[in-house]
C-alpha cells in the first residue's frame, strides 16, 4: 500500500497535475518531484524533498495534498476526486503507512477504513 500511494503521488506530478492547474488568487509554486532510490527529490535537486507537494484538477480542484519529510511521506495524504469529493485520506510516519487509512467514492459515501502499524496492515473495515 505504502508503494500504490507513493505512486499515485508520482504519478500525480508526471500528469502533470501542477501544471494544469487554475490560477489561484495567492501565489503558489508549483514543483515536480521525482524518486529516486526510494526518495523524493524536486526534479533536478540532489536533497530529498521536504515540504507539501499539492497537485490541481483542470477544474481547479485539488488533486493531492501530500507532505514530505527529508524524502519521506510524513503525516497525513490526502487525495480528491476530480468532482472536489475527498479520495483518500492516509497517515504516514517515517515513509510507511501507520494509523487510520480513510477511502470515499465519489459521492461522499465512506467505502473503506483500514490501520497501519509501520507499513503493516493491521485491520480492515468495509
Amino acid at each position: 500500500m505504502k508503494k500504490i500511494v507513493f505512486l499515485m503521488a508520482l504519478y500525480l506530478t508526471i500528469a502533470g497535475c501542477g501544471a494544469e492547474e487554475k490560477t489561484a488568487p495567492t501565489e503558489r509554486v508549483t514543483v515536480q518531484i521525482e524518486k529516486r532510490n526510494n526518495l523524493a527529490y524536486v526534479t533536478g535537486e540532489q536533497i530529498p524533498f521536504t515540504g507539501v507537494f499539492e497537485g490541481y484538477y483542470r477544474n481547479g480542484y485539488k488533486k493531492a495534498e501530500i507532505h514530505f519529510k527529508q524524502g519521506k511521506q510524513e503525516g497525513t495524504a490526502k487525495i480528491w476526486h476530480e468532482n472536489g469529493q475527498l479520495s483518500h485520506e492516509t497517515n504516514f510516519r517515517n515513509g510507511k503507512l501507520d494509523g487510520l487509512s480513510t477511502e470515499w467514492l465519489k459521492n461522499g459515501q465512506k467505502s473503506r477504513e483500514r490501520f497501519f502499524n509501520e507499513g503493516k496492515l493491521v485491520a480492515t473495515m468495509e
